[in-house]
């Protein structure tokens, strides 16, 4: 086994010392942190991309990828996998100089790739990426909260490529806008950091349906956490149908329950919500019962002054006491990190081409290499903790540098090299680039305006 370095606990530097260094040769390191569970995934994941069930998902038409090309699905598939950002005949360069090991090497047209392309279908992408994080759920001791799987839901928009197959498919671009916007809606394991289920429809469908449409993807045992713009009556009722536990925050004026509740100046009360006249049509839509429903109101006093109220369906007390709200509701900031990478880190906003086709495509490849980079940090995060165990304080992964070790190598992981060494030297490498956890940390949000970068269809930038 390693051996921990003898510097004074509480060292400031991120980076592991030659004596806290990880050694691939050292088994027990991977036999005791997931690495050979995660090996296990992979291959299965790998053998998937590589079957027929997985093509028949693939195809457009019955007759797609069933003659050998030059560019067949598993090399089509990585291709867009691998975290594209620049030119389309670049990234295909980069590939197959990656595929070969030789530089400059000769693969296939940017005509070829689009050919190609306009025979996979984007959901088989969607499906594979689903599979991976089912996989690990199943295999993996995963993180909990009191014995609850903590998923949080949240939305927002990605600017699209402004061509008529788009505005079909994603609608008009908004008053006072110059390019479509798609509505994003994730459903994500704050605790384990993988993106369960994700969408990317036009602007016009509502956050609060695909919240409801989220549940079909969850189990009896999650607790999902929604910020101040989910809470309705038909909502509550519809989790209430399904069994399904949850934390939301709410606006002091959501109701006139709500209302009283913070007059009252109470920090915990249940309470009972009696819908509206506009809550039991919104029910009557959905086929749900508009019944009174039971739920549990928190107050929390900000370090601002404000007041923050939430609203749960966790009613025991002694299981959950009014004190653990105020950090379960803020493990939710986890979702809005994971946008921040989707569209800083990975560019999700930089398609590789102009059709919803593409668009579809781009997202769900690059949520797919999202994913697969969490799997492996969290692996990675098993191992340096410890070998950061003698330190005074916590260390996590430093994720941006994680996601920026996948390029390339998730070429060499489906298609060129030795799996095994090479998830012990991503895990080796990521374990070793950390970040000290200094709780209780705050700064002010700055939120003036800044020129988000454009990504023009047909001017991509050079690497």
């Amino acid at each position: 086994m390693g051996t921990f370095s003898q510097k004074k606990p509480g060292s400031r530097y991120g980076r592991a010392t030659k004596s806290e260094a990880y050694h691939p040769n050292e088994s027990g390191y991977q036999l005791n942190f997931g690495l050979v569970k995660f090996e296990n995934t992979y291959g299965r994941i790998k053998e998937f991309l590589e079957s027929s069930e997985f093509a028949q998902l693939a195809r457009v038409e019955k007759s797609d990828f069933t003659r050998s090309r030059s560019l067949p699905l598993p090399l089509l598939v990585t291709m867009l996998l691998n975290l594209r950002k620049w030119t389309i005949q670049d990234e295909l360069d980069r590939f197959f100089e990656v595929l070969s090991d030789q530089p400059l090497a000769q693969g296939v047209t940017a005509s070829a790739f689009c050919q190609a392309r306009k025979k996979l279908n984007p959901l088989a992408l969607a499906a594979l990426s689903s599979r991976l994080v089912m996989d690990f759920h199943k295999h993996f001791a995963l993180h909990r909260w009191r014995g609850f799987r903590l998923l949080a839901v949240d939305g927002s928009t990605a600017r699209l490529p402004h061509t008529p197959d788009v505005v079909a498919n994603f609608g008009e671009p908004p008053k006072g806008a110059s390019v479509p916007l798609a509505r994003l809606s994730c459903l994500y394991d704050v605790l384990n950091g993988v993106m369960i289920e994700a969408d990317i429809v036009a602007r016009s469908e509502g956050e609060r349906v695909l919240a409801g449409e989220h549940l079909a993807a969850t189990h009896a045992d999650d607790l999902l956490l929604y910020d101040r713009g989910y809470p309705a009556f038909w909502l509550f009722a519809l989790h209430a149908i399904e069994r399904r536990h949850f934390c939301a925050r709410v606006p002091v004026g959501f109701s006139n329950e709500v209302k009283v509740f913070v007059d009252s100046a109470q920090t915990d009360a249940r309470v009972v919500f009696a819908p509206s006249d506009q809550a039991r049509r919104q029910c009557a839509i959905y086929a749900l019962p508009d019944e009174v429903i039971t739920l549990r109101l928190i107050r929390v006093n900000l370090p601002s002054g404000e007041i923050e109220v939430l609203v749960t369906s966790l009613l025991n007390n002694a299981a959950f006491p009014t004190d653990c709200f105020a950090e379960l509701y803020h493990k939710r900031w986890g979702i809005e990190e994971s946008y921040l990478t989707q569209k800083y880190r990975l560019e999700i906003e930089n398609f590789s081409g102009k059709s919803a086709q593409a668009v579809r495509q781009d997202f769900y490849a690059k949520l797919f290499t999202l994913n697969l980079t969490a799997i492996i940090a969290w692996v990675a995060q098993a191992i340096a903790e410890r070998r950061f165990a003698s330190r005074r304080r916590l260390y996590t992964v430093n994720f941006a540098n994680a996601v920026s070790k996948m390029k390339d190598n998730v070429v060499r992981l489906f298609l060129a090299c030795s799996a095994r060494e090479l998830i012990t030297r991503l895990a080796s490498v990521m374990a070793n680039a950390v970040e000290a956890v200094r709780p209780g940390r705050s700064f002010p949000r700055n939120f003036k305006k800044t020129s988000q970068h454009q990504f023009h269809p047909n001017l991509k930038g050079c690497r």
